[in-house]
C-alpha cells in the first residue's frame, strides 16, 4: 500500500471511529449518525433520525461483511486498510464501494437531515454545513458544491448529488475536486 494510499484510509477510518479506540464497530456508526442528528437539533426517534440511524446500521452490517476477516464484530486499522488497499481507486476514494447501495443511503439520508426546511434542495450554505461538520474545509464544500450545481442556479437536489457522482467521483462531492 502506497504512503497516500494508507494515509487516505487512516484519515476515514478516524471520521468512522467516534470514540477513537482504535477499532470501528456498529456502535461507532450508530454514534456517527447520532452526532450529526444532534448537530441539526434533531432526535434519534424523528423520521430523518430513524432513517439515518437504520441506513448507518446497513453500511455497518456490509462493512463488517466485507472487512472484519476475522468475524470479532470488530475492525481494526489493519484489517480496514488490507480492505482498503483491495478496492480499485475509484472506491477507496470514499471508504466503500463507490455508489454502494449503502452508501449512497447513508449519504441520502444525510442529505435529507442537512436539508433544513425539507424542501428537497440545498443551498451552498446547508451544503457547506453539512460537510464541514463531516470535517470538509469550507473551501473543499464549496467546490464541491459548485460541482453538483452544474446549472448554477444556487440549489442541489438529491438528483443532482447522484448525477454529479457518476460524472465526477464520489471522492469529490464528498471531500473537495482534486484531493489525494
Amino acid at each position: 500500500m502506497s504512503v497516500k494510499r494508507a494515509a487516505v484510509a487512516d484519515e476515514i477510518f478516524d471520521r468512522l471511529d467516534t470514540n477513537g479506540d482504535g477499532v470501528l464497530t456498529a456502535e461507532d456508526y450508530r454514534a456517527s449518525a447520532e452526532q450529526l442528528l444532534q448537530s441539526y437539533g434533531m432526535g434519534p426517534h424523528s423520521p430523518k433520525g430513524r432513517a439515518l440511524i437504520e441506513a448507518n446500521q446497513a453500511l455497518w452490517e456490509r462493512q463488517a461483511e466485507l472487512v472484519d476477516r476475522d468475524h470479532d464484530g470488530r475492525i481494526d486499522r489493519q484489517e480496514y486498510r488490507e480492505w482498503f488497499d483491495s478496492l480499485p481507486a475509484s472506491e477507496a476514494a470514499s471508504g466503500a464501494p463507490s455508489g454502494s447501495p449503502e452508501v449512497m443511503a447513508v449519504l441520502h439520508a444525510q442529505f435529507t437531515v442537512a436539508d433544513r426546511d425539507a424542501d428537497g434542495l440545498m443551498d451552498l450554505h446547508d451544503f457547506t454545513m453539512w460537510r464541514e461538520l463531516k470535517g470538509v474545509p469550507v473551501r473543499d464544500a464549496t467546490a464541491a458544491f459548485e460541482l453538483i450545481d452544474s446549472d448554477g442556479d444556487g440549489a442541489i437536489a438529491w438528483q443532482d448529488f447522484t448525477g454529479s457522482a457518476a460524472a465526477h467521483g464520489l471522492e469529490a462531492l464528498l471531500y473537495g475536486p482534486g484531493r489525494g
